[in-house]
Formats: C-alpha cells, sequence, structure tokens
C-alpha cells in the first residue's frame, strides 16, 4: 500500500512535537477536509495541520435501515476489529471510533463474533448446512486461504463499492490471494491492522551498534544507500559476538549479533531477499519458478550466516524465543540486531537503551528494492457464500478499509508505532519507516502454502539442519507440488 497520507502525517506529528499518544481522527469525504480528533489524557492538545482525503465510492446519505451484521472475527490479535469500548489508548480508540462512525454513517450494526480454536471449521460447517451465520469474516490468512478451494467464499470482484484501485486496499497483497483477473475471494488493506503488524523489519540496537560497530547514525545511511544487504548484515554479525560467560562455549549466555530460528524468521530473510516462489503467466495464472540459480546462492548464503557465523545464535522455533528470549537479550544489550515484524516493537516498550528500525537485507546491492514480508498469520477478510447481504456487506467494507486508512492507520503507523514505541524521530529513521511499509510483498505459494506441499515454506525445511540443500529438497517436492498447483487452479478457475 503506497500511502501518501502516511508521509505528510510525519512532517505534521513531528512539527507538533507529539511525544505520547495522540489519536487523528477520521477525515470526511469528498472535498470535506479530515478533521481534528481527541488526544489521549497524556497529551497536550496540539492543533493538527488539516488534510484532504480521497473520496471513497459510498455515498453520503447511504442507509442501510438498522441492519445487523454478523461478523466473524478470527484474528491474532482482536483489536484489529473486536473493541467494545474507548479506553485511552490510541489505536484501541482509533479502531472503536473508526466503527462506530462505519455504523453510524450507513446506519447499520455489528454483531462481532470473536472467536478461538478452529474457527475455519465453523465456516465450512456454517456453509455447507447454509445456516448464514456470519456476514462477512475477518480471518488469518494460513487458516482460512485453503477454504476457498471447498467454494465457502463469494467471489468479490465486481462487488458494489468496492475498489481496490484506492490506497486503502493493498492491491498487490490481494493480487497475489487470487488467481487469473476476474476472481477475488480475499480482500485486505487498511481496513486491518493484521498486515502493518505482521510485516517484516529489524530492529538495531543503537547502544551496542555504538560501541562495536561504530556511529549509529551510519545504518540509516547505509539503507538509504541500497548497501544494506545480507553479506554485511553476516559481517556485522560476526563482530558483535563475545563469550560473556567466558566457558568457551557459543551458549545462549553470550553476546551475539543477531538470533534466530528456523521457522518462520526465515520466510522472511527469503522473500525479503527478492526470492520468488511463483511469478504469473499471460493470463495471470501463477507458474513456479524458484527452481534458479539465485535460489541456489541465497540458500548457500543464507545457510552460511545461519551456521558458519559466530555471531548467528539459532534459537529453539517455539513462541518463547520469538517473544521473550530473543526480545530479553536485545533489551539486554547481549544481541546487536533483532529481526521480526513491526509488532515486536510491543515487546520493547520497557526497554532503557534506544534502537533503530531498518529493514531485512536485501540478497545483494544488485537487487532493486528492499523487500517486507507479510506473515501468513495476517488479517484477510472474505464473505461467505450465504451471504445474503452483499451490497450491504460491500458498502461496509469499503467504508471499513476508507476509514482506517484515514484514522486507525495513521493512528498505529504515525503515532502509536513511530512516536511512541521507536525513539528516533530523525527524519532519516522516519523515510526508512516509510521504505519498509511500502516494501510490503507476499508469493501466491507462500499465501497458499498449505494447499502446495509446503512448497513456500521449502527453506524452513532446507535450513531445519546442516545438512539441508536446495536442490535435493525441491527435487523431493517438485513433481507432487506442481501436480497440487494444477488441481489448486482447475478447481481455482472453476469457481464462480
Amino acid at each position: 500500500m503506497n500511502n501518501p497520507v502516511y508521509a505528510k502525517l510525519t512532517s505534521i506529528i513531528l512539527a507538533a512535537l507529539v511525544l505520547s499518544s495522540v489519536l487523528l481522527a477520521c477525515g470526511g469525504k469528498g472535498d470535506t477536509p479530515a478533521q481534528n480528533g481527541s488526544a489521549d489524557t497524556q497529551t497536550d492538545a496540539e492543533t493538527i495541520e488539516e488534510t484532504t482525503a480521497p473520496a471513497t465510492s459510498v455515498p453520503v446519505g447511504t442507509d442501510f435501515g438498522g441492519t445487523t451484521l454478523n461478523v466473524m472475527n478470527y484474528t491474532m490479535e482482536n483489536f484489529y476489529f473486536d473493541v467494545a469500548e474507548e479506553t485511552g489508548d490510541v489505536v484501541n480508540d482509533a479502531v472503536y471510533e473508526r466503527n462506530m462512525k462505519v455504523q453510524n454513517d450507513v446506519n447499520v450494526s455489528f454483531n462481532i463474533l470473536t472467536k478461538d480454536g478452529d474457527a475455519a471449521s465453523l465456516i465450512e460447517k456454517s456453509v455447507t448446512s447454509g445456516s448464514n451465520d456470519y456476514d462477512f469474516i475477518f480471518g488469518i490468512q494460513y487458516e482460512f486461504v485453503p477454504l476457498v478451494l471447498k467454494g465457502m467464499f463469494m467471489n468479490l470482484e465486481g462487488a458494489p463499492y468496492i475498489d481496490i484501485e484506492k490506497d486503502w486496499w493493498d492491491k498487490d497483497y490481494i493480487h497475489e490471494c487470487s488467481i487469473g483477473r476476474n476472481k477475488r475471494f480475499f480482500i485486505s488493506g487498511d481496513i486491518t491492522l493484521g498486515l502493518i503488524r505482521h510485516q517484516s523489519c529489524c530492529y538495531v540496537n543503537k547502544q551496542m551498534f555504538e560501541n562495536i560497530l561504530g556511529d549509529p547514525q551510519s545504518i540509516y545511511t547505509t539503507v538509504l544507500d541500497g548497501k544494506w544487504t545480507l553479506d554485511l548484515f553476516s559481517e556485522y554479525a560476526s563482530k558483535c559476538y563475545s563469550d560473556l560467560n567466558g566457558d568457551s562455549k557459543f551458549d545462549e549466555g553470550d553476546q551475539y549479533g543477531c538470533g534466530v530460528i528456523t521457522l518462520n524468521l526465515t520466510d522472511h530473510f527469503t522473500y525479503d531477499a527478492g526470492v520468488r516462489c511463483t511469478e504469473r503467466d499471460e493470463n495471470d495464472i501463477p507458474i513456479l519458478v524458484m527452481n534458479n540459480e539465485r535460489t541456489v546462492s541465497y540458500a548457500e548464503k543464507i545457510k552460511k550466516i545461519y551456521y558458519e557465523n559466530e555471531g548467528i545464535r539459532i534459537f529453539s522455533a517455539d513462541y518463547t524465543s520469538l517473544h521473550e528470549t530473543i526480545p530479553n537479550k536485545f533489551k539486554n544489550n547481549s544481541l546487536a540486531f533483532m529481526v521480526g515484524w513491526f509488532y515486536i516493537s510491543d515487546y520493547l516498550r520497557d526497554m532503557e537503551g534506544d534502537y533503530a528500525v531498518i529493514p531485512f537485507p536485501k540478497f545483494d546491492e544488485t537487487q532493486e528494492n528492499y523487500l517486507a514480508l507479510i506473515h501468513d498469520v495476517a488479517t484477510l477478510v472474505c464473505v461467505p457464500t450465504t451471504c445474503d447481504k452483499l451490497d450491504t456487506v460491500a458498502a461496509v467494507l469499503e467504508l471499513l478499509a476508507y476509514e482506517g486508512y484515514n484514522t486507525v492507520a495513521p493512528a498505529y503507523y504515525e503515532v502509536a508505532l513511530k512516536t511512541k514505541y521507536i525513539r528516533d524521530n530523525q527524519d532519516e529513521a522516519m523515510q526508512i519507516m516509510d521504505i519498509i511499509h511500502d516494501a510490503s510483498t507476499s508469493d501466491f505459494a507462500y499465501i497458499y502454502n498449505y494447499a502446495l506441499n509446503g512448497i513456500g515454506l521449502i527453506m524452513r525445511d532446507v535450513l531445519g539442519s546442516k545438512k539441508g540443500n536446495f536442490a535435493s529438497t525441491y527435487a523431493k517436492k517438485e513433481v507432487k507440488t506442481q501436480k497440487l498447483l494444477d488441481e489448486l487452479i482447475e478447481v481455482y478457475t472453476s469457481l464462480d
């Protein structure tokens, strides 16, 4: 999503010296300027420059007569949509006000049904029985995407009001979720924070960088000059190792350049290095392209980084490593770099030192752009085939995305993330944050991995042991994967 509102809001917020949470209220429609919102109780009132919001396709005065919409909410973090009241938290209150405004603007009400456990089975049961329990769904990518092959979801191509060319939709992500040009079963964008929060980023411990590698300001220059590569990352990491506990062993008590695991973090090194599993033919049909010299070269390089660099520590592949062990080592100045996602900043709120946020490294300097993979737990939106209120649902989805673009995303991205969690307001730091945001990427095979013999996560298999090899691992998967892809395309293109 290339969002020009973000860049303008950056200068607005910095000029106002926002040091705590600020809520940017919803923008107007058409040529009506966006209005100021109310700050939370910890922030002095500031006058924020008015901006003109682009128009939505839902006409002012649209009225759906008080219709109740049943919404399944099944996401990694419920506050993306299910917010019952204002709490003073900038993001919570932005979501709450967004939801209330949309309901009031078109006269509908939401019955939000937040689910845990096997929500995909609930959808399948509801649709096959024709019970019409849900009008639309907020769901987790890897769990809900396979259901499209069972005919569970409505094709939203041509649905009224929804215009994925607008900035509040991530049309590139939507495209990767689709096959061909006339089928669109999943949409996403600023309707949810589930894309932004699960984009790749890399955290830099500025104190450690200064003590070991030099002026931390130089990392910004390196990134902006396009020189932040896997080779440089490896070089920096190797210089950061220290046997802190003096036992002459490489163990968890030592200081490292970076901590990794062989599962989900590997996805982001891979796709952010420009490795592609699929491309599209002239009919926009995905074809396998991963088995090439560049991928082989990448696999060899990342394997050396994981297993031959003393500055890299491979932690156990579990929740504790990602959300406790690695962040704690980073906060305690025994890890110079921490790779992950925007949401990991939540675990750094009590960090005493400063940190920078930069992209994952490129494969090499010939790679044109930095990339930021949207992880497979990201939130997408879909409509069950049993829905009998498509016009109402489509209008509401468009407005939720539109108001999310004007209020929720800026509240999180510009205020909560940039000025609350990240303690660096330098212009270059802000510029890099925007680069990461606009670098969102995915791959059809990554999105549909569990219907394609695990091909989208093949590098997890390759790096699962020191003996892993891309060529042999791919060879074992290729025939079955191609067969499954052919079947998937056939089923997908036959759906209404």
